[in-house]
C-alpha cells in the first residue's frame, strides 16, 4: 500500500536510530479509530535492549523530519517502541535470523483454511531471484510443515513463552 513511502521513511530512521546507538527493526501502518488516520508505528532495538531515553529521542527527532519533509500526506500518529517481548518479525531477512524459533504467523489469505499459523521456523527458501522467497514453519495445530510464501505474511511474532 505505501511501500516508496515505508522505503523513504526507513532510509531516515536508519540514520536516527544508528545516532542513538539503536537499529530499526521494521516500520508498518496501522488503522487507526476512526477519523484517527493511521499510526505509524516505528520499531527500534539496541544490542542488550532500547532504553525509553532513546526511545524518546529518536520519537523526537523522526518527528521534526517527518514535519520538516513533509513525506506523509495523510493524517497519522507516530509511535516508536521496541519489538517486545513477543517481538514483531517484519523483514525476510529477520525470519532467516531467528530460523528454530517458534512464531506466530498471521496470514494475508487462509492456507489450509487458517489465518494464523504457530510453530517453529524449519527453514527460509530464497534460492531463485525470480521466484518469491518463503518461510517453511513447522505447523503445531496440523503437525506438519507448511511453506508460507513470505508476500502472504501480514504478520509475525516471535514466542517466548
Amino acid at each position: 500500500m505505501h511501500d516508496n513511502l515505508i522505503k523513504d521513511i526507513e532510509k531516515i530512521i536508519e540514520d536516527i536510530a544508528q545516532y542513538y546507538g539503536c537499529y530499526l527493526v521494521g516500520i508498518v501502518f496501522v488503522p487507526a479509530r476512526r477519523d484517527s488516520g493511521v499510526i505509524l508505528r516505528v520499531y527500534v532495538d539496541a544490542e542488550g535492549g532500547v532504553n525509553i531515553s532513546q526511545l524518546s529521542d529518536i520519537s523526537k527527532e523522526l518527528s521534526m523530519i517527518l514535519d520538516v519533509k513533509d513525506l506523509i500526506k495523510f493524517k497519522y500518529t507516530l509511535e516508536v517502541s521496541s519489538p517486545g517481548i513477543n517481538r514483531v518479525i517484519l523483514k525476510f531477512n529477520d525470519y532467516k535470523k531467528y530460523k528454530g524459533k517458534r512464531v506466530k504467523i498471521s496470514l494475508k489469505n487462509k492456507i489450509d483454511g487458517r489465518l494464523n499459523l504457530i510453530g517453529e521456523i524449519v527453514d527460509v527458501e530464497n534460492n531463485e531471484p525470480d521466484k518469491n522467497p518463503c518461510i517453511k514453519i513447522f505447523d503445531e495445530i496440523e503437525n506438519k510443515t507448511q511453506i508460507v510464501p513470505f508476500f502472504q505474511i501480514k504478520k509475525g511474532n516471535l514466542l517466548v513463552v
